[in-house]
C-alpha cells in the first residue's frame, strides 16, 4: 500500500488493516536513531525478548557485533533515517545468540510533510526454508564436485554443463550450449528411434538411468555411467532435464582388454559348420582378434559355414556394426556362408538405417535357428 493510498483510507480501515498484520507478522518499531519504540507479541516471541526488555535499546542487540560495528550498518540506518525503504533476507540474533533469518522490509513513516519520522519492520521467519535451501544447495555443490552435470531443455538442447563435463568432453561452454544433444552421439544413434524413444520418454517426464557411450570433441569414445533426471514445475510439469555423469571409460577400457585376453572362442560344432559366440565389448582391436581367429580357424578346418552370435553384444553403434560386417564378408571372400545369430529389433534398425549392405550374409534372430540352417546347409540331418 502506497503513502497515498493510506492517506485516502479512513482511520478504522487503517486500524483494521495494521491489526490483521500484527495477527501475522512480527512488528517492530524504532525511532530514526535505531532505537526500538514498540515491538509486538510475534516479534517477541520469536527473539525470546520481553517488550520491557528491547523497548529503548537500539536494533544492534539484534545482529552480529561486527555487523554492527560496520560502515555497511551504519550506512543502513542513514537510508532509512533518509525516508528509504529497505526489503531483504536478514539474518539476525535472538537473546539467547542463536541465528535466525527474517524475510523483512524496514518502513520509514512519514509526516504531514514528507519528512521520516519513525520506521517500522514487518518481518516472517524463514530461518527453517533457508536452512532447507542452504542443505539443498550444499548437496547440489557436492553433487557439482563429484560429477559431470548438463541440463538440457525437454528438445535436448543444451542449457548449460559444469566444468568436470567440459573437461571431460573438451569443449568450452560457449560451444555446447544452443547446441542439440546429438553433438555427443555417434551419428548412427542419433538418427535411430532409439535416439527419438530417449528423448519422448524424457519430455513425458520419465527418469533414465544407463552405461552409455559418447563421443567427446575430439571423436574420441567417452563411456558414461549417467542419469537423466527430469525436473518438474509446481504444476508436476516437465520443464527441463539434468543429466549426471560419471566417466567410466577406463573401467570400460579394462573390461574390453579383459575380454580380449578372454578371447572369442572359434568351435567346429558340426562337420563344415564353426560357431563363434561374440560377448562384450566390440571395438576395432577386438574386432581384429576375432576376424584373424576366423579366418584361421575357415583355413585349418575348410569350413563352409561360420556362425556369428551377437546376442552377447553389449552395444550395437555404427562402429560395432561396421565391425560386425566386416568380420562376416571376411570369411564369405574365404568362400565361407556366415550367418550371424541374435540380430534383436533395435539392431535390425539401426543396420536398416545405416544403410549398411550385408550382401551374401544371413541374419537370423535366434541362434536356434542359425544353428538350424548351417546344419541343414553341411548336410547333416
Amino acid at each position: 500500500m502506497s503513502q497515498a493510498d493510506a492517506a485516502t483510507m479512513a482511520p478504522a480501515d487503517l486500524v483494521a488493516i495494521y491489526d490483521a498484520l500484527d495477527k501475522v507478522q512480527a512488528i517492530i518499531e524504532f525511532d530514526l536513531d535505531g532505537n526500538v519504540v514498540s515491538a509486538n507479541e510475534n516479534f517477541l516471541s520469536l527473539f525470546g525478548y520481553r517488550l520491557d526488555e528491547v523497548v529503548g535499546q537500539h536494533h544492534r542487540i539484534f545482529c552480529e557485533p561486527d555487523y554492527a560495528e560496520s560502515e555497511a550498518y551504519a550506512e543502513f540506518w542513514r537510508e532509512l533515517a533518509r525516508g528509504e525503504r529497505r526489503a531483504a533476507e536478514f539474518k539476525r540474533l535472538t537473546k539467547d545468540g542463536r541465528e535466525i533469518w527474517l524475510q523483512a522490509s524496514y518502513n520509514p513513516v512519514l509526516d504531514k510533510t514528507g519528512h521520516p519520522v519513525r520506521v517500522i519492520k514487518f518481518a516472517t521467519d524463514v530461518t527453517e526454508v533457508k536452512q532447507k535451501n542452504a542443505e539443498y544447495e550444499g548437496k547440489i555443490q557436492a553433487v557439482e564436485r563429484a560429477q559431470a552435470v548438463i541440463e538440457f531443455e525437454l528438445d535436448g538442447t543444451v542449457i548449460t554443463a559444469n566444468e568436470n563435463f567440459l573437461r571431460i568432453f573438451g569443449y568450452g561452454l560457449d560451444e555446447v550450449v544452443g547446441q542439440h544433444h546429438r553433438i555427443f552421439c555417434d551419428p548412427g544413434y542419433a538418427e535411430s528411434p532409439a535416439y527419438r524413444e530417449l528423448w519422448q520418454k524424457l519430455g513425458r517426464g520419465e527418469y533414465v538411468s544407463e552405461e552409455l557411450k559418447r563421443l567427446g570433441k575430439d571423436g574420441s569414445e567417452i563411456w558414461l555411467q549417467a542419469s537423466y533426471n527430469p525436473i518438474f514445475d509446481a504444476d508436476g510439469r516437465p520443464r527441463k532435464i539434468v543429466k549426471f555423469a560419471s566417466d567410466i571409460t577406463d573401467e570400460v577400457q579394462k573390461r574390453s582388454l579383459a575380454l580380449l585376453e578372454m578371447s572369442t572362442p572359434v568351435t567346429k560344432i558340426w562337420d563344415g559348420v564353426l560357431f563363434a559366440p561374440i560377448v562384450g565389448i566390440v571395438d576395432s582391436k577386438r574386432s581384429v582378434d576375432i576376424m584373424n581367429k576366423a579366418l584361421s580357424s575357415i583355413a585349418d578346418s575348410r569350413a563352409r559355414t561360420l556362425l556369428l552370435d551377437i546376442g552377447g553384444v553389449a552395444v550395437v553403434d555404427t562402429a560395432v556394426a561396421n565391425h560386425l560386417i566386416k568380420i562376416a564378408k571376411a570369411a564369405v571372400l574365404m568362400g565361407c556362408k556366415t550367418i550371424i545369430s541374435g540380430i534383436s529389433p533395435s539392431i535390425a534398425q539401426t543396420i536398416a538405417e545405416l544403410g549398411i549392405e550385408l550382401g551374401a550374409i544371413q541374419t537370423t534372430s535366434t541362434i536356434e535357428s542359425a544353428l538350424r540352417d548351417s546344419i541343414a546347409g553341411s548336410g547333416g540331418s
